[in-house]
């Protein structure tokens, strides 16, 4: 079992608890496969078994840990032969939707995005993985919240939660974070322009920009 972490006894919520559950996934305490027993959490993170079950149940439903029926709560395998065929799926959805970032984003919504590309930044140099992955969600939730088609809006958001996405050796280098970081503040540079054909190409390489890197290593180091 795990060392404890919060030996101190200071309060924990439950967004406390799923943070540091995904630092400690993301430098491999928790490892691929490996099941996440409540009692070792509680004890790890001294806070109480609700607050545990709080943080599981949210990291669930984004998508970021398994659960299976009767069984519990574990951290998902790798599958990079579907997170290769999601990503060329979300490819042709985002670039499609990018018209009507192009069409409806405001001199305001432009400089949110803006914004919100610096958070990211930020994020990626000085934050947590927990920290870039919230910081990117709330990036991407903004760029396609200008979709009018309510259906493919709704369709893009889930399969962003399917992955290639999860947080777990999402930017396993700094070369993937500058990246998507400069991806980030090239989209906003793109709407700024109402340049469609670099927005569309921009979105395409974000995504599936290491679709070919999974090819060859069979492991998947897709950040978006």
């Amino acid at each position: 079992m795990t060392e404890p972490i919060n030996e101190g006894g200071a309060k924990m919520t439950p967004d406390d608890i799923s943070q540091l559950l995904m630092a400690d996934i993301n430098i491999g305490i928790f490892r691929r496969g490996e099941w996440l027993k409540q009692i070792d959490l509680e004890r790890r993170y001294n806070c109480t078994r609700i607050k545990v079950r709080n943080a599981l149940s949210y990291l669930h439903s984004q998508r970021l840990i398994e659960h299976i029926p009767n069984r519990g709560y574990r951290v998902p395998e790798p599958n990079p032969s579907r997170e290769k065929e999601i990503g060329e799926v979300r490819s042709l959805l985002e670039a499609h939707a990018a018209a009507d970032a192009i069409e409806r984003a405001t001199t305001a919504d432009i400089d949110k995005l803006q914004s919100l590309a610096e958070d990211f930044r930020d994020a990626a140099y000085n934050g947590t993985s927990f920290a870039q992955m919230e910081a990117n969600r709330a990036f991407h939730t903004v760029l396609y919240g200008f979709c009018q088609n309510e259906f493919l809006h709704e369709l893009i958001l889930d399969m962003r939660r399917q992955g290639p996405a999860a947080p777990i050796g999402q930017w396993q280098t700094m070369a993937q974070l500058q990246n998507s970081t400069q991806d980030h503040f090239d989209i906003v540079e793109a709407i700024r322009q109402r340049d469609l054909t670099a927005l569309r190409g921009i979105i395409a390489r974000h995504i599936t920009g290491n679709l070919q890197e999974i090819d060859e290593t069979g492991t998947s180091e897709t950040s978006v």
